[in-house]
């Protein structure tokens, strides 16, 4: 006898890794540390049927399930992925259940896995694409060949497939007790809830009479024997796959590469906008074709009105300032990286250093104790006097913003757009240069005024300072150089500082550039024609006093004087220079749009503004010295 009692089955239920840390097959990196602190962002995500399409929304129609209970292991974010009672996600139960069934069998199994899709900021300083945050999971998809090494492992809670309830009659508790085994996490469940659900007995579903009870327990016997003799074949098959695997196991190199999770529509177009810009073609997302693709696609202004049109904007999230947002990230990363390509060649003689507010920065240098004085037996310490100089120097900031107008969109001068991160790289490159070179040649060439005590100013290159000179560049003239620099004295002690403040690096301009070679590579005395040795030459052959002496010979364009030069120490051993950064050690580039405001409503122009903010000036006038030839 059959009737329908429908029942609502329990939920399906699996474990899952949701993503892993590391490298990704999309050329992408996530941190652990990143996805460590965006756990709870996967909590209650969806999980839908294939991710949407680069312009496309998700659809109910996909859904199939919700993402339970997040947590991280150290290696990846793991969950409990939870199947709805809807068509899709009858249809993933399937396929899952298929997979799995495979799997355990040996079969060869589709590469069915989940994939993060997610909204992320990325790392500008980074070599490779690399993920700074996680700002928003979208939704946790199943796809084939997922990105993030995301895959179900395991079946905690199944429904029958025909539930329970539609049968009346006896029920065989052999078969009851094998689908409670089958759908059950836990390997031992009481034979009381495999009993028919039309006899309740205490509140529980019930079997109705069959046979006597010591055949329920001749069942669960059998049951037993048969669950402890599965577990301990399952403990000799991991043994021998232990086995089988450890010659070809290699440990301590580190977490293994593997796929991470995939981008939505608007971190696609992102990746497509930074190729556009840098004039390549992207890897594993739709090429844009130039920026009057992007703007339609992020305006769905088609008659270039200047006014964001939502209603034609298929991508989620995108808002009047999304476009700008775009191309100013783009164009950061692009500056960033064509800033490093330029020839700084202050580096070798400053010091740098990030500050986290714009206070005028100040440079202290500490005076010297001299010798420690003896102290006798049973005698007190004497107190050691040590006094301190401080220079400062206050924060520039630089900047402007270059106009993107949507008479360039509509022509679709990619051209245009494409050349600004070099202008813009170059610029601030120029800036600070100029800014560097100035301190040697402010003021006539005696640089600006330092504090040589508390209270009292002269300039940077002074006779009082025992570092101006004015002897043309030669030979003799770095030795005598070198002797004066060594001679400077310690603040308060008055001790010489001999070697720390020995000059390392010879500055001139262009036109003294094979002269300053000469003079620091030459085998011998130059310019004489006896057999004296240069002491000054580092290096076995002329090869390496070449190139030796190309290293310590830092040619300033920036300067005009055709024969001044100048000598700097190690800043390693005395910091003569400083350069001090707010926001950042390459120019920032923001976006400033708004369709009802600033340009782009009164000029129709996109403005991109880029900001530079540093302070550079001396810290000691000992370690340099300047030659302000006549």
């Amino acid at each position: 006898m059959m009737t329908d009692n429908p029942q609502p089955t329990a939920p399906v239920r699996y474990r899952a890794t949701l993503v892993e840390a590391g490298p990704t097959l999309n050329g992408w990196v996530l941190p652990a540390e990143v996805l460590a602190q965006a756990v709870e962002l996967f909590r209650g995500a969806p999980c839908l049927v294939d991710h949407p399409g680069m312009l496309g929304r998700p659809s109910l129609r996909n859904l199939a399930g919700t993402v339970e209970a997040p947590e991280w292991n150290g290696q990846a974010i793991t969950a409990t992925l939870r199947l709805a009672e809807t068509p899709a996600g009858r249809l993933l139960g399937e396929l899952f259940a298929a997979h799995l069934a495979d799997l355990d069998e040996g079969r060869e199994a589709a590469p069915l896995g989940l994939s993060a899709y997610l909204s992320v900021a990325w790392d500008a300083q980074a070599e490779q694409p690399t993920a700074a945050a996680i700002r928003k999971v979208w939704s946790v998809d199943a796809v084939l060949h997922p990105a993030a090494g995301g895959r179900v492992e395991r079946v905690l809670l199944a429904a029958s497939a025909r539930p329970v309830g539609q049968r009346t009659g006896n029920l065989d508790p052999l078969v009851a007790a094998r689908h409670v085994i089958a759908c059950s996490e836990e390997p031992h469940m009481s034979i009381e809830s495999t009993r028919h659900p039309n006899v309740p007995v205490d509140g529980r579903a019930a079997l109705p009479p069959g046979p006597p009870a010591d055949a329920h327990a001749a069942v669960l016997a059998a049951l037993e024997t048969r669950i402890v003799s599965l577990a301990g074949q399952v403990d000799r098959l991991t043994a021998q796959l232990a086995q089988a695997e450890e010659p070809r196991t290699i440990t301590g190199m580190g977490a293994p590469a593997v796929l991470r999770s995939a981008l939505n529509g608007a971190d696609q177009v992102q990746l497509a906008l930074e190729a556009l810009i840098r004039g390549e073609r992207p890897e594993r997302v739709p090429p844009l074709s130039g920026i009057r693709e992007l703007y339609n696609l992020l305006s769905g202004d088609y008659e270039r009105t200047g006014v964001f049109n939502p209603e034609r904007v298929y991508l989620a999230n995108v808002t009047s300032s999304t476009m700008a947002g775009m191309v100013a990230n783009a164009l950061n990363k692009r500056v960033a990286n064509l800033f490093q390509e330029y020839p700084r060649w202050w580096e070798p003689i400053v010091s740098e250093e990030d500050f986290a507010t714009l206070q005028a920065v100040r440079w202290i240098t500490l005076g010297g104790i001299g010798e420690l004085p003896t102290v006798a037996e049973g005698a007190a310490y004497t107190e050691l006097t040590w006094d301190d100089l401080t220079q400062t120097a206050a924060f520039t900031k630089k900047g402007g913003y270059l106009g993107l107008t949507i008479e360039a969109i509509d022509k679709d001068d990619t051209g245009r757009l494409r050349a600004a991160p070099r202008a813009l790289a170059q610029a601030a490159w120029l800036t600070l240069s100029r800014a560097v070179s100035n301190i040697f040649t402010a003021n006539d060439g005696v640089g600006p005024n330092v504090y040589y005590d508390d209270s009292h100013t002269r300039a940077l290159f002074h006779n009082s300072n025992g570092n101006l000179g004015s002897t043309a560049l030669s030979w003799s003239a770095w030795n005598t150089t070198r002797q004066a620099m060594r001679d400077q004295t310690e603040l308060h002690s008055g001790e010489p500082l001999g070697a720390l403040t020995a000059p390392k690096y010879l500055l001139a301009p262009a036109e003294l550039e094979a002269a300053a070679i000469q003079a620091l590579a030459s085998e011998g005395e130059p310019g004489t024609a006896d057999n004296d040795a240069n002491p000054w030459a580092a290096g076995v052959g002329l090869d390496a006093r070449l190139q030796s002496a190309r290293a310590r010979v830092i040619v300033v364009d920036l300067w005009t004087d055709a024969d001044n030069w100048a000598a700097v120490a190690d800043p390693k051993l005395w910091p003569t220079i400083g350069i001090g950064y707010r926001y950042g050690r390459a120019p920032e580039v923001f976006s400033v749009a708004s369709p009802t405001a600033g340009l782009m409503f009164t000029n129709d122009t996109l403005p991109i503004k880029v900001r530079f903010v540093f302070a550079a000036g001396p810290m000691d006038y000992r370690g340099l010295y300047k030659h302000n030839v006549a």
